[in-house]
């Protein structure tokens, strides 16, 4: 999915335009969580079959798109919030309704 939105910004802004913008000092940290957590995911997977490791790698990089949608989509931090609030409200729902506490 994060493919999808790399390819996205590199053919609105330009393939050189783009990596010159990822890899500027504001967006290093992005960069380098972005594809750390990719190589570290390919490589607990494939090399050292760590499945925790593989699991929390593909939570970093779950957690990176969202930080890239945040930062790059105009209204992405209203979006994140307001279905951040309707999960929060159903998954607390269907918790409360299931757990008799």
């Amino acid at each position: 999915m994060i493919q999808f939105f790399h390819r996205f910004f590199s053919l609105l802004w330009g393939p050189v335009n783009h990596v010159k913008h990822i890899c500027s000092a504001e967006r290093l940290p992005f960069t380098s969580a972005y594809f750390g957590s990719m190589f570290g995911t390919l490589y607990f997977s494939l090399w050292v079959h760590n499945t925790l490791l593989t699991v929390i790698c593909a939570a970093l990089q779950a957690a990176a798109l969202v930080w890239y949608i945040v930062s790059y989509i105009p209204g992405g931090h209203t979006g994140l919030k307001f279905f951040t609030k309707i999960f929060y409200s159903v998954s607390s729902k269907g918790i409360s309704s299931a757990l008799p506490v």
